[in-house]
């Protein structure tokens, strides 16, 4: 269709008549406006109330035009950047002029909510009660064709399966993000977008879990097929030796659970004088490490129970371990898993780290 053609009113009665007879059945309504001339102003207007009559939402991703009264009573409007320019007369370049059209555009077409959509910047979601920027990772960008669908459709879904606004912005997000990525018009899995959250919230999110919270973690990369690492230690004083021993064990698995050793387990096991650091300091240093994923901290002097609990596909302990015996080898080996002794770095200890400060201080006195 060229931008000016129309249907005749006989068609579009029986748009109408079909519409009807579908938005019954339907959770929400999406109205994609490729300002080709089929959602002329009478048309839209009819759409709009027979779905809210019918209980169910409306989402219109608009055409770039200057009136976008024919919206009116809609429940969300998704434009972007350019398209909300136009429509409220103002020249959005930054987060305050988004604000602005929003609000220009909440209060003109009677709106639930407005969403414009920012490219790099991400989104702007103005509602009665929310008025918010909500920011995207920076993405090496292949093709935005596609990328409007994709926010709507994301959106449309989020809202009618009970989601707020601003968490479906939140999703539409990711979703418009992984698109872009792809070259044309590409579908995005729910996968995909799951991962993605997953991702943030490993990135922005404590290491540190509590065994409950790891346990609902692992079953979640467990589902996904990835291998599971367990190694445990007091990593008092952080040194060289250690951060060779966790890459080490990075590079035998997908993700990788350290055990740390409670201040009292420390005790239980080094004596009276250690550790050197508290349990949550030497936590905060091991969780800026790019080989651990999540650390648990245990109580008992040994690892057995938490061992049990993890239930790793490997087991990695230091090669000193191999006269001693690792704790939790015959578990691991009755359940499939593998236990794996690593190389050490000579020289190179908590326990002759802290012996050569002391007599550093020893000799300064």
């Amino acid at each position: 269709m060229t931008t000016d053609a129309k249907f005749n009113d006989a068609l579009y009665e029986k748009f109408i008549e079909q519409f009807k007879a579908l938005v019954a059945n339907s959770d929400i309504v999406c109205l994609q406006d490729y300002n080709k001339g089929f959602f002329d102003n009478s048309f839209c207007k009819v759409l709009i109330k027979t779905a809210k009559r019918a209980g169910k939402k409306v989402l219109i991703d608009p055409a770039p035009r200057a009136d976008f009264t024919k919206y009116s009573g809609a429940s969300a409007i998704t434009p972007n950047r350019l398209e909300a320019s136009i429509a409220s007369g103002l020249d959005i370049k930054s987060i305050s002029d988004a604000a602005n059209a929003a609000d220009i555009l909440l209060k003109k077409l009677d709106l639930e909510a407005v969403i414009i959509t920012l490219d790099k910047d991400g989104a702007y979601i103005k509602t009665k009660d929310i008025s918010e920027h909500i920011p995207t990772i920076v993405r090496k960008v292949y093709d935005v064709s596609g990328a409007g669908d994709m926010v709507l459709a994301a959106m449309a879904a989020s809202l009618a399966a009970g989601v707020d606004y601003k968490n479906a912005v939140n999703i539409a997000n990711i979703a418009g993000g992984i698109e872009v990525e792809k070259f044309g018009t590409a579908t995005v899995s729910i996968e995909e977008i799951v991962n993605e959250l997953i991702s943030r919230k490993q990135k922005s999110g404590s290491k540190i879990k509590s065994i409950d919270q790891l346990i609902s973690q692992l079953t979640w990369h467990r589902n996904h097929k990835q291998k599971i690492v367990f190694t445990n230690g007091c990593f008092d004083v952080l040194h060289r030796g250690h951060i060779e021993y966790l890459s080490f064990c990075k590079k035998h698995g997908d993700i990788v659970v350290l055990g740390l050793n409670s201040d009292r387990s420390v005790r239980e096991n080094k004596g009276p004088e250690r550790p050197i650091n508290n349990q949550f300091d030497r936590a905060a240093v091991l969780s800026a490490l790019e080989s651990v994923d999540y650390i648990v901290i245990f109580d008992e002097p040994d690892p057995l129970e938490i061992i049990k609990k993890v239930c790793p596909d490997i087991l990695i302990k230091g090669q000193d371990w191999a006269e001693k015996g690792v704790v939790g080898r015959e578990f691991v080996e009755s359940n499939g898993g593998k236990v794996v002794l690593a190389p050490l770095v000579d020289g190179k200890s908590s326990t002759s780290t802290i012996e050569k400060m002391k007599s550093l201080w020893n000799n300064n006195k």
